[in-house]
């Protein structure tokens, strides 16, 4: 059933529509870890006027010590200040804004694939209701938001630049790609997409040249009944080879429902994995395999989609980042398989449509529960930290902030705008662009410490081909807070000038790092020394720079 220009556009804005109301906020303050972090850094550009942490070109796109793919906290500084907006609310604002470019972007990819609206609008429902894709552009600055929006139009780029090649294709393709690049590492992992696509052309170039030479052969009957099922026989070979001959079903030994070395578990927990990213895009999924390869009048679509579902198998090693780079093509095979299903009824028109609303449906519903479920595992800003960091804010004493846990030290330091230590949010990292966004370290300090990586060295998760030798400010914190009142090293004090100490009160006395509880000679005594600035149920702020008191008896403390 073709559906007309009128019908296809009021169904695609009922979509867009329904996607805003979903993202309407639940919660009073951002969502997520990274997102502090962001905020943090585009709130540093706002107040500096300029990204202290790019050093190098190659520091704009995360691939230089100490700096971090910038387009999230360019665009959040950029949206703050032309709206006049604060920075919270200018996140809330492009999460809202993101859902529909990554509607948009999903449409436009899959008529690139199939000029047709009922497969466009699938691939868009499937893409804009993705629970991954909800869950990460719900009030958040997370930069992972905004690589999941922009994905699709890459390869609508890629494609487009293919079918029609032209010196503004290519540069539509050269800037989409950059832009790409600079929103979040996981671009590497697109360098697979591309091998796929070259890997189509020349499989289409082979496939020409055998019909050229060996027409009857080919173009036989027989032949032409067998390929559909030869080619579907081949890539679930191909599947089962590479999941057999590498570690990717170890990943998923452990998962919600279960755990075990069993394929069975491991398979089923790939799939529970997969379904929390893509909703119910994984069953329509293994449909659509099947009506790829029955496909006639291949074009480069085709075994494009093929060869790129085989490359991104190994790449599900990468659990806990699978669902944001897989999305584009996990819709576009639902797509395929909804359209595939809805076609079985293609000449029983009240069967077709109504099969069409019980997918939206299940499709919808699915999606919504996932993303409840999500929400309420999501990490979430409570009002009493919010009334530190504005406390904080108030404050406006010069120096640093130590705080003695990394994720309320990134939640106040992004609502504060203050100075803090450690660096890194919850993961406290040792280098962060942080430490020249808080001017901790100059550019002149990092370059001249800059040393080329051993390439035997990296791996898929390394972040630059060059590192930074001598900084660890992870150590720095540590040794921070493992010395007393006063007796802060002279080199940390001139480096990081600490004024502020913030203790989160359920670890009074020691330090929270990587699930591990330590102890805390800072935080043990500067009840004895430090003067209490502000106290809340949570959190109890310390100013460093008292005058030295008498002790007060009862003994010596000792870490709880």
């Amino acid at each position: 059933m073709k559906l007309s220009r009128k019908t296809t556009l009021a169904l695609l804005l009922s979509l867009i529509t329904f996607n805003i109301l979903l993202r309407y906020p639940q919660s009073g303050h951002e969502l997520g870890v990274d997102s502090f972090f962001v905020h943090a850094l585009a709130s540093s550009i706002l107040v500096g006027g300029h990204a202290r942490w790019i050093l190098n070109p190659l520091s704009y796109f995360g691939l230089y010590p100490l700096s971090y793919p910038s387009a999230g906290p360019f665009f959040l500084a950029s949206l703050s200040s032309s709206t006049g907006l604060n920075l919270e609310a200018a996140i809330l604002l492009m999460s809202l804004l993101l859902g529909p470019i990554g509607i948009l972007g999903a449409f436009v990819m899959a008529r690139e694939f199939r000029d047709d609206p009922t497969f466009a609008l699938g691939v868009a429902l499937i893409y804009g209701l993705a629970p991954r894709f909800l869950v990460f552009t719900l009030w958040s600055a997370s930069t992972r938001n905004l690589f999941m929006a922009l994905l699709p139009l890459f390869i609508w780029a890629l494609l487009r630049n293919y079918r029609k090649a032209s010196w503004p294709n290519a540069l539509v393709l050269a800037l989409v790609f950059m832009t790409v690049a600079a929103t979040h590492r996981l671009v590497v992992l697109m360098l697979g997409v591309v091998v796929a696509f070259v890997l189509a052309i020349v499989v289409l170039v082979a496939l020409r040249i055998l019909r050229i030479r060996f027409p009857r052969q080919i173009l036989h009957n027989s032949a032409r009944k067998v390929a559909p099922h030869l080619a579907l026989g081949v890539v679930v070979a191909i599947s089962v080879g590479i999941l057999a001959a590498t570690d990717v079903l170890e990943e998923y030994s452990v998962g919600e429902f279960g755990s075990g070395t069993d394929v069975s578990t491991q398979l089923i927990n790939l799939g529970i994995s997969i379904a929390r990213s893509g909703g119910l895009a994984l069953p329509l999924v293994l449909v659509g395999l099947v009506v790829i390869t029955r496909q006639r009048g291949k074009t480069i679509r085709e075994p494009f989609l093929a060869l790129t579902f085989l490359a991104l198998i190994p790449t599900l090693s990468l659990r806990q980042y699978t669902g944001f780079y897989i999305l584009p093509f996990l819709a576009i095979f639902g797509g395929l398989g909804l359209v595939g299903l809805m076609n079985v009824w293609r000449r029983r028109p009240r069967a077709y449509r109504a099969l069409a609303l019980a997918l939206v449906v299940a499709i919808s519903g699915f999606s919504m529960v996932v993303l409840d479920i999500e929400v309420q595992r999501s990490s979430t800003l409570d009002d009493r930290t919010y009334n530190t960091g504005l406390y904080v804010g108030a404050v406006d004493l010069p120096g640093t902030l130590v705080v003695n846990d990394g994720l309320h030290a990134v939640r106040v330091a992004a609502i504060s705008g203050a100075r803090v230590l450690p660096v890194g949010g919850a993961g406290t990292t040792f280098q962060s662009p942080e430490l020249l966004a808080y001017g901790f370290y100059t550019g002149d300090e990092v370059n001249q410490r800059v040393v080329r990586m051993d390439i035997f060295s990296l791996t898929i998760e390394s972040d630059s081909l060059w590192i930074a030798t001598g900084i660890q400010a992870e150590l720095d914190w540590v040794t921070i807070l493992e010395s007393p009142y006063g007796a802060i090293p002279d080199s940390l004090r001139e480096r990081y000038r600490p004024s502020l100490y913030l203790e989160l009160r359920s670890a009074s006395g020691s330090y929270l790092a990587y699930d591990n509880r330590y102890c805390s000679d800072l935080g043990l005594t500067v009840r004895q020394s430090g003067y209490r600035l502000f106290e809340n149920e949570v959190h109890t702020l310390w100013w460093l720079h008292a005058p030295s008191v008498t002790p007060t008896p009862g003994g010596t403390q000792t870490c709880p």
